[in-house]
């Protein structure tokens, strides 16, 4: 009988990460006026995007412009 009471812990234990694991939907809940919100702000980032004329793509942008020597830009290596 200890033998049966301590398997069955030993399930009941074993199957709470699982459960915790499981979807359960939406933290949050948003509102008409939330989400509104959020197209505004998505349309006023897509606006300035199209306004900087790079399309969406990062400007390119080397971090180690200033450590390497002048004139090796050989792209081969």
């Amino acid at each position: 009988m200890k033998k049966l009471a301590v398997a069955a812990m030993m399930i009941a234990l074993f199957s709470v990460p699982a459960y915790s694991q499981q979807d359960k939907g939406p933290l949050t809940v948003r509102t008409d006026k939330q989400m509104k919100e959020d197209k505004e702000i998505d349309k006023a980032y897509q606006d300035a995007m199209k306004r900087n004329g790079d399309k969406g793509q990062a400007a390119k942008i080397d971090p180690w412009q200033t450590i390497r020597p002048a004139g090796t830009d050989n792209t081969k290596r």
